[in-house]
Parts: C-alpha cells; structure tokens; sequence
C-alpha cells in the first residue's frame, strides 16, 4: 500500500540582510536537507503504518 504525504511544511526565518559579506544561500544544501526531512518523514509513516 502507498504513504501518501500531503502535507509538507517548511519553515524559514526570513531576516534582513545586514552583511554583504555573508555566504550565499547553498541550493544544494537546501535541497540536501528537504530530502533529508522527507525520508524521515516516510520512514516514520512507514512505521506507522506497520503498526496497525
């Protein structure tokens, strides 16, 4: 049977930039820790699951 995710919800902090010296935003990072959240979000649905 499939897990289906309805719902994803992603939190920020949207600050205004002080320094131009900061780093840029890394997309691969970003992307790094959505799939990150999204696995362990379906390994937690999965668990879920079996438990029924």
């Amino acid at each position: 049977m499939p897990i289906e995710i309805r719902e994803l919800v992603i939190k920020v902090k949207v600050e205004e930039k002080m320094n131009t010296s900061q780093e840029l935003l890394d997309m691969d990072e970003v992307r790094k820790s959505i799939t990150s959240i999204c696995k362990k979000e379906v390994k937690k649905q999965l668990e879920k699951h079996k438990e029924r």
